[in-house]
């Protein structure tokens, strides 16, 4: 997951300077490109899209088909080795870096202005 992350993030930073005709022989850092393009980090960016897809799947009920599909119970015995990290893991692993609870997820007004602030302390 992390890798994939840095591949989204490389190539969104390259995208932010081809839109602002920089190249990578301008020696300008990308944060200074994300400051002139006026836009978040990118793991913010993909925080925030992880949180409000959990909130919306979160506040369906319990027997919805998409609530089972985000929450399977998989059968069986399990691969040797150390499991793949899943998004479900990843989104509590947010949840635990910027101190947030299952039942924040309920109020939606409230939950959209607690997922849209900036993390503190984690690359903002």
């Amino acid at each position: 997951m992390e890798r994939l992350e840095g591949l989204l993030a490389s190539c969104y930073h390259r995208m932010l300077r081809y839109m602002s005709r920089l190249r990578w022989q301008d020696r300008i850092t990308n944060e200074e490109v994300r400051r002139r393009c006026g836009t978040d980090n990118f793991e913010h960016r993909l925080r925030k899209m992880r949180f409000r897809w959990s909130g919306h799947v979160k506040r369906r009920d319990e027997n919805s088909t998409l609530r089972r599909a985000m929450e399977p119970e998989v059968e069986g015995r399990r691969p040797v080795g150390r499991l793949k990290k899943t998004w479900s893991k990843v989104v509590e692993e947010d949840k635990r870096k910027l101190n947030i609870t299952e039942d924040m997820s309920e109020d939606r007004k409230q939950w959209r202005q607690l997922i849209s602030l900036p993390a503190p302390g984690v690359g903002n």
